[in-house]
């Protein structure tokens, strides 16, 4: 029995390209919206264009596919800062709250023996 036609569909393809293109693509909107730096809320699309073009003769078809996601981009950083400036200085330092040093020496109070540190 000769070979028999096979219907051209979206699974087939390529050989089963299109689909591999969209996979790879939809993987990229999985990983985009996973990633903690980009809105959640925020829509992502997935383009597939399909060009078909037909010889001359109407026998034969050249076909063009390509998968594209269409991803929000990253949020913008926050974080809050600490403007201080020392008694008698005229510098001013931002410091991050996370990472907010002592500003000022600690004096040493008067009749106090510093004892070392425990040991863990």
């Amino acid at each position: 029995m000769a070979n028999q036609p096979i219907e051209m569909t979206l699974a087939n393809l390529g050989s089963g390209g299109l689909m591999e293109c969209a996979t790879a693509e939809l993987r990229k909107i999985c990983d985009n919206i996973a990633d903690p730096n980009f809105k959640t809320e925020a829509t992502r699309k997935l383009n597939i264009t399909i060009e078909i073009k037909p010889d001359a003769k109407g026998q034969s078809a050249q076909i063009t596919y390509s998968c594209k996601a269409s991803l929000p981009g990253q949020e913008a950083g926050k974080t809050m800062a600490h403007i201080a400036m020392k008694p008698g200085s005229s510098a001013i330092t931002l410091f991050e709250v996370e990472h907010h040093p002592n500003l000022f020496e600690q004096p040493a109070l008067p009749n106090v023996t510093q004892l070392p540190a425990r040991e863990a």
